[in-house]
């Protein structure tokens, strides 16, 4: 969950001493849940041979673990009607429980002692996995699953899919050996920048309120906004470190990328074809020190040149500065993650409308991702990445009950319940369309500290699947469908206002989407560098940092030091990433691919 407030360490550390003494294997004396939730009867005892739902089970009391929230209120949460709702449709006992400063080690302690939460997260570190595995400290799941398939249909289907399967390959070796519950995160809808959003008025007066659609027409807009006063453009660049909104506005459309080797496995390479991306054919090209990307970094040093870049480029303090110039008209041009619509949202209502109260949306125009002799620019993502990972602690007798409890919330049922609360509470039908009551979600989620969340409304189990707290639908996709393709209920709960700023965005965004953001195969979430190349990365990045600034600034002659730059990455030894990253790509291909 995200960080919240510090201030609750003392007062955790009191609740952490009431949850150990409760232990995994204190049963809790709560009477049975009055309606059943998976068959069976709350009132007469089934046949010994007859299936038992959740009513029919043990009361038992379940600890869940998730980092930083806030359980200072227990009159609020013993009247979470949520809570009470889970409790009841799984027949268990709640127990929440959380903290912030030094929480993994908090988790590992407990794990050590036998008093670890009966569900509970590690941030899908694979030494801590084969650790627990191999100390026998955590249960495996899938035994229990694979056991008893009707019981768990849900969590049946999804960890026998082949990319759960592959995960368990990738964390012990075993395709068959699942002791986590994977979360994923994805986005509901691609993330990528190089989408620049334009000051209409500026747009209309150098421009005719054309939007560029080339990097030529682009350079040629931000040096008519230079020419007529203006700053041309400011990509978000704090120290001259941060290359991401030049690499792909400029020059990944030229085909080539200025970034250094680092942060993913693949930056600063470019697919040779991407019609062979998933092949055995494939193959990528360091292009951080190629001759298209001089090219490109000669644009970038003349706009710097003539104010089409931005003079204060690695001079302003922080982001704030370049909104406030962009609200006060300053900036003809802006960009910041603009291919993602909440980041529309921000410069539009946070910046621009905060300081201009007047203004209406069509005075910032979200522009394009560029093209160049044909080519978009693109970016190369899996779309996902692991969140978290959640285990049962061995300590804990009765494991079957915590996966009912799991089984329980991955069924579209738990999945409503989580984000989109109680009908006739929470939220109302109004034909197809869900009207939210906020105001019953604040009053819930306030008692834990967390009265306004931005995506999940309950943030309890929020990350339980989905690491980027959306809602999945588990029960009717495949696994990895579902965690892939998760659903953003942000519009859903937008005010009037909101809604229009992404609907507009959005629909924006959904006429290029298509031709920018190529989606990787699965298998490219395992691939990785080896160790022993990181301090060849970092080297790398400073000589790309030290270099592109000196020569963007106009410190360095381009064409006099190009070599040099070449020479000092071979030096470094980037050859070497290269090899490592094409035999990581094909093995994992091999090992994980379809």
């Amino acid at each position: 969950m995200k960080m919240h407030s510090k201030a609750l360490a003392l007062l955790l550390a009191a609740i952490m001493l009431v949850t150990m003494l409760a232990g995994c294997n204190s049963a809790s004396s709560s009477a049975p849940a009055s309606t059943p939730a998976q068959g069976g009867s709350s009132t007469a005892a089934p046949a010994d041979d007859a299936p038992k739902g959740n009513a029919d089970r043990e009361n038992v009391n379940i600890r869940f673990s998730q980092f930083a929230n806030s359980t200072d209120d227990p009159e609020g949460m013993a009247n979470d009607p949520i809570k009470k709702a889970i409790e009841e449709a799984v027949n268990i006992t709640l127990e929440y429980d959380t903290g912030t400063e030094g929480y993994d080690d908090r988790m590992q302690t407990e794990l050590s002692v036998g008093a670890a939460p009966e569900l509970f997260p590690t941030w899908g570190e694979a030494d801590k996995i084969r650790a627990w595995v191999d100390e026998e400290a955590v249960h495996n799941l899938g035994e229990i699953i694979n056991g008893d398939p009707e019981r768990y249909p849900t969590l049946y289907k999804i960890i026998n899919t082949p990319e759960y399967k592959a995960y368990n390959k990738m964390y012990l070796g075993d395709e068959n050996a699942t002791y986590a519950i994977y979360s994923i995160s994805s986005l509901a809808y691609p993330m990528f920048n190089g989408v620049p959003a334009y000051n209409t008025n500026i747009l209309n007066e150098v421009n005719d309120g054309k939007v560029p659609a080339t990097v030529d027409e682009f350079v040629e807009f931000t040096n008519a906004a230079a020419k007529a006063g203006y700053s041309g453009w400011w990509p978000y660049n704090v120290k001259l470190t941060n290359w991401g909104e030049m690499d792909a506005t400029i020059a990944s459309p030229m085909g080539t990328t200025i970034l250094a080797p680092a942060s993913s496995a693949w930056q600063g390479f470019m697919p040779d074809d991407d019609s062979k991306i998933g092949t055995a054919d494939e193959h990528w090209t360091m292009m951080t020190t190629s001759e298209q990307s001089k090219e490109a970094v000669k644009i970038l040093a003349e706009m710097y040149k003539t104010g089409a870049l931005h003079q204060g480029i690695g001079v302003l303090n922080d982001e704030d500065d370049g909104y406030s110039q962009f609200a006060n008209g300053n900036i003809a041009a802006f960009s910041y993650g603009y291919g993602y619509y909440t980041q529309y949202h921000k410069i539009y209502k946070s910046v621009f409308k905060a300081a201009n109260p007047a203004a209406m949306i069509a005075d910032v125009t979200l522009g394009t991702a560029l093209q160049q002799d044909g080519r978009w620019s693109h970016k190369y993502d899996t779309g996902t990445w692991v969140g978290a990972n959640y285990f049962v602690p061995t300590s804990c007798d009765y494991p079957d009950r915590v996966l009912d409890l799991v089984e329980f919330l991955a069924t579209s049922e738990g999945q409503m319940l989580l984000f989109r609360g109680i009908e006739g509470l929470t939220y109302t039908m109004d034909g197809g369309n869900v009207v939210y009551d906020m105001d019953a979600f604040v009053n819930i989620n306030k008692s834990y500290g967390y009265p306004n969340p931005d995506r999940c409304r309950y943030m309890w189990f929020s990350y339980l699947f989905a690491g980027g707290e959306m809602m999945l639908d588990l029960e009717n996709k495949d696994w990895w469908e579902a965690v892939t393709t998760p659903f953003d209920n942000t519009i859903e709960w937008a005010t009037e206002e909101d809604k229009e700023i992404y609907d507009y965005s959005l629909s924006t965004i959904q006429s290029f989407v298509d031709n920018v953001y190529v989606k990787l195969p699965a298998y490219y979430g395992f691939v990785a560098l080896p160790g022993e190349l990181t301090d060849v990365r970092t080297a790398c990045t400073e000589i790309t940092n030290r270099y592109l600034s000196a020569m963007i600034g106009g410190q360095m002659d381009i064409d006099a030091n190009w070599d040099n730059y070449v020479a000092e990455y071979e030096a470094a030894g980037a050859a070497q990433i290269e090899e490592a990253l094409n035999a990581s790509i094909q093995e994992c291909r091999e090992t994980y691919g379809a």
